[in-house]
């Protein structure tokens, strides 16, 4: 037998033993016979249990769960008041003379109205009961559906955003090895070494939610180091990172990538002059402390704080992976733009 199944026959069976048993020592107080009060509550149970059972199965999701609550309200009145009626003429011809012959009867004939609506209260408890119950538990697995088809949602819109950053970072870093194998240069096996490295980043270890921040920076590494020598040493980098203090901090991969990469594209490439960048990472507490400053070049135009897929995409990310544990911001001058990031850090467990 499946195991959901047969947790779930455990529980109807724990659920209809509460039910009589507590009936049964409601009923013992008057009758001072455990036993007949046993007795009794288990002739009743059949009627109780198709009450039960057909509101469960049939009913509520037929008729409740679509709104037709007068429907649904009339016709479990029908119902239960049909198995009130056969139960009093079950008692009344069959369990009284058989098990209970010692009990008065009081009241002659078979039907009588008072009875039979004594029935019907003692069906319909465990009715409204099990509906209760029916309705919490469809409530909870409705919830806990929600929450899976979001964490598929939010989980597949990372795998998405992270399809733009692998493509994009890659497509502009061939693009800076091409530049060189035109012109025969012998940077270029090395240059493709640092690239390997890459790929087996992306392809390997950004799938993980959170990664050792040394991968990160050994990423950022790389890149630089490909953008360096694209440039012919055009651009002076201020490295500013205290790697002591991130030892055991875990972060997103890919999150910081970007922000370096959008300082290469938008402060070197138009550039004649020397072009700076400055990269700051230290850690404060719990909290990583994350800026990128690169000139702008004077002849090209100002750039918005949206430009390209990097910081869009960083954005989002922020937004699913970090929510209220981060801050980011973009500040650009005349001459300058920065883009500053703190979030919270994660640590290996």
């Amino acid at each position: 037998m499946d195991k959901s199944l047969r947790r779930s026959l455990l529980q109807h069976i724990m659920f209809w033993l509460i039910v009589v048993s507590t009936y049964a020592i409601s009923a013992w107080g008057y009758r001072d016979n455990f036993q007949q009060a046993i007795i009794y509550e288990a002739i009743y149970l059949p009627a109780r249990m198709l009450a039960v059972y057909f509101n469960w199965f049939l009913w509520m999701p037929k008729k409740l769960y679509r709104n037709r609550v007068g429907e649904y309200l009339l016709g479990m009145v029908v119902v239960i008041f049909v198995l009130a009626t056969l139960q009093r003429y079950l008692m009344y011809y069959w369990a009284y003379p058989t098990f209970f012959p010692t009990w008065p009867m009081q009241s002659k004939g078979a039907f009588v109205f008072f009875r039979v609506v004594q029935n019907m209260v003692v069906i319909a408890t465990p009715v409204a009961l099990s509906t209760g119950m029916k309705l919490f538990l469809d409530w909870y697995d409705q919830k806990n559906r929600a929450q899976q088809l979001e964490q598929e949602k939010v989980a597949a819109e990372l795998q998405y955003l992270k399809s733009q950053i692998n493509p994009h970072f890659l497509f502009n870093t061939l693009n800076n090895i091409y530049g060189l194998a035109i012109e025969r240069s012998a940077k270029v096996p090395t240059l493709l070494l640092k690239l390997s490295d890459l790929l087996s980043f992306s392809l390997y270890e950004s799938g993980e939610k959170f990664v050792d921040i040394s991968r990160e920076l050994q990423l950022i590494k790389d890149f630089i180091a490909l953008e360096m020598e694209r440039s012919d040493n055009r651009i002076r980098v201020e490295w500013d990172v205290q790697e002591e203090s991130l030892r055991g901090a875990e972060i997103a991969p890919l999150l910081l990538i970007p922000l370096v990469e959008n300082a290469f594209k938008h402060g070197t490439r138009e550039e004649t002059r020397m072009a700076e960048i400055a990269i700051q990472l230290q850690r404060n507490k719990e909290q990583l402390f994350f800026r990128v400053r690169n000139t702008i070049p004077e002849e090209k135009a100002a750039i918005t704080d949206d430009s390209g897929i990097g910081l869009a995409n960083v954005r989002r990310r922020l937004a699913i992976l970090y929510p209220d544990q981060h801050e980011f911001s973009i500040q650009e001058s005349s001459n300058a733009f920065v883009v500053t990031l703190k979030v919270d850090l994660h640590e290996k467990h």
